[in-house]
């Protein structure tokens, strides 16, 4: 699990459309400017790296069955 420092758990990957840090949900503040994960949710071509992620903090990352 991946939490921000204000507490919030963050979900990277799929351009951002399950974290709850993207700045997206109301009455929760964005979380991107200072998350390690940022590339996993803006680039569109990031799937094959996030497919060969070792990260195992990432419950956002793509992982072969």
């Amino acid at each position: 699990m991946i939490v921000d420092a204000t507490g919030i758990e963050l979900t990277p990957g799929n351009l951002g459309k399950a974290c709850l840090g993207s700045g997206e949900h109301e009455g929760i503040e964005c979380c991107c400017d200072e998350c390690d994960y940022l590339m996993c949710c803006i680039d569109e071509d990031y799937l094959q790296e996030c497919k060969d992620c070792q990260d195992d903090n990432c419950h956002g990352s793509i992982k072969p069955a």
